[in-house]
């Protein structure tokens, strides 16, 4: 507080002094000159001046006397006349260069006669024979499968009218001449039923059918036809026959009794025992056709899933699975079995990895969980799949792929 005091102080009497003592310091003011001046009228101006002009001097000034003339003055020699140059001869005329002769007009080259070119006649050349035009259609039809009571993956021709239609393809067996007594019963040759790839409908039936176009020539057939593929072949062969045994000695028979009267008739002799050779063929034949019948019950019942039902049923369980981009799992695809009910739910129990590729076990089981939690989840009343088809989809294997999930 004090200090602000000490300074305002010292400030204010800095300022005292400054203006009793600051004329002390100031230089004095440079002098100025003056000249003291009088006004007078224009006539004291005028006789001023003509006092000081001075006196008037004579205007005549004597001339100062003639030299006298010096004696005549020798005259000058006057000059030589300069001897006159003879003019210079002009130059000969230079004569002009005499005109070159004309050449002589050259005589026109007698004309050159061009060499005969013309080249013999060729032989007239065989014209070639133009293949016959191939008439092709300007759109070609869409070919429509034949229409059948049946669909498979591969198309089977028609069988012939007189061939019983069967489930598997077989050959003629002929009758074994093995053994004259044993008579095998003979079996007939059958064909597949016509099958197609598709269902045709009425719309899709070929409208060219009532007006049958002419077809092209050409030198390749349309079409060819596919082969049956090979029977299989039930009846085994028949196991080799045993050694036969010897004979033990049997005891005497009695004689026959001869017959009561001559117009009785004699009794039928009975068939002999079959011998263990027999017994081994028919056996043979017994197990074939016991395995025949077997594979006949074994044999797919109905048509094969179309694609449609296989992809909706894809779809169906697309829909649930859900995927973690960020997990190891992602990188994983997991192979899934499980048995299905007739009305299209899942046996929960038979659920089961079969198979997985692209990472360690834990990743490879996070996979399975979350494609079984998908399979359940989506299952809802059951997948809409045939029920006449259910031998087909009784157990299915799904493989749940990250990148693109089929269905096997």
């Amino acid at each position: 507080m004090r200090r602000n005091l000490y300074i305002s102080g010292a400030l204010h009497l800095a300022v005292i002094l400054w203006a009793i003592f600051g004329n002390v310091f100031r230089p004095d003011p440079p002098q100025v000159e003056t000249s003291a001046v009088t006004v007078i009228s224009e006539a004291e101006f005028a006789a001023l001046t003509r006092a000081a002009q001075s006196p008037e001097t004579s205007q005549e000034i004597d001339a100062p006397p003639a030299p006298e003339p010096d004696a005549r003055p020798a005259a000058r020699p006057e000059p030589a006349e300069p001897e006159p140059v003879p003019n210079p001869e002009p130059p000969a005329p230079t004569p002009e260069p005499e005109p070159e002769p004309m050449p002589e007009p050259v005589a026109p080259p007698a004309p050159v006669t061009p060499p005969d070119t013309t080249l013999p006649e060729a032989p007239p050349t065989p014209e070639a024979s133009a293949p016959p035009p191939v008439l092709a259609p300007e759109r070609a039809d869409r070919p429509v499968p034949r229409p059948a009571p049946r669909v498979a993956p591969e198309p089977v021709a028609p069988p012939e009218p007189d061939t019983n239609v069967a489930e598997e393809v077989q050959q003629a067996a002929e009758a074994e001449s093995d053994s004259a007594e044993v008579v095998e019963e003979e079996q007939e040759a059958t064909a597949p039923e016509e099958v197609a790839t598709e269902i045709v409908t009425e719309a899709e039936e070929p409208a060219a059918a009532e007006e049958p176009a002419p077809p092209a020539p050409t030198l390749a057939p349309d079409a060819s036809r596919r082969p049956l593929t090979r029977p299989t072949q039930l009846a085994q062969r028949p196991e080799p026959e045993p050694e036969p045994k010897p004979e033990t000695p049997k005891p005497a028979e009695k004689p026959a009794e001869t017959p009561k009267t001559e117009t009785a008739q004699t009794e039928t002799p009975k068939p002999p025992a079959p011998e263990p050779a027999e017994d081994a063929v028919a056996d043979a034949i017994a197990q074939a056709l016991a395995a025949g019948g077997a594979a006949e019950n074994t044999g797919p019942a109905g048509p094969p899933l179309t694609q449609g039902e296989r992809d909706s049923l894809r779809v169906a369980v697309q829909k649930c699975w859900v995927v973690d981009v960020g997990s190891q799992a992602a990188n994983v695809t997991v192979t899934v079995s499980m048995d299905m009910e007739p009305g299209g739910r899942v046996v929960s129990s038979s659920l089961r990895m079969i198979g997985s590729s692209g990472g360690d076990a834990s990743a490879a089981e996070t996979a399975f969980q979350n494609a079984r939690r998908a399979i359940l989840r989506c299952q809802a009343d059951g997948y809409p799949l045939p029920a006449d088809k259910y031998d087909q989809w009784k157990t299915i294997e799904m493989t749940f792929n990250p990148e693109q999930m089929r269905q096997r």
